[in-house]
């Protein structure tokens, strides 16, 4: 799943889910980079599992986002940036379609 952004017609970036955990940034506009990198690159904190954590039992790593979490993301980044968001097709899923009924 990608989606470009867009200011004034131009496109300033692009980022593309590729699993969990799996942000892929396409930038046009060196300016716009730590905006992007400190949105989609960002590392989340949480508890560990005990096994080489660190004293304090709490480790980082880049956040997990599920295909649901990233569209919601990529909409809330441009509304705030002042971007325009578009969903473009990338692969076999969107290609696909969804279809309905049963294959009986």
């Amino acid at each position: 799943m990608r989606y470009e952004f867009q200011r004034d017609g131009t496109t300033v970036g692009a980022a593309q889910w590729e699993g969990p955990g799996q942000v892929a940034l396409e930038l046009q506009d060196d300016a716009a980079k730590p905006a992007f990198s400190r949105f989609f690159e960002r590392e989340e904190v949480y508890l560990g599992s005990g096994y080489g954590d660190s004293e304090d039992g709490f480790q980082t790593r880049r956040r997990d986002w599920t295909p649901w979490e990233f569209e919601r993301a990529c909409r809330s980044f441009a509304r705030q940036n002042g971007y325009r968001a578009l969903r473009v097709p990338n692969g076999a899923v969107e290609e696909r379609g969804v279809r309905g009924g049963s294959s009986r």
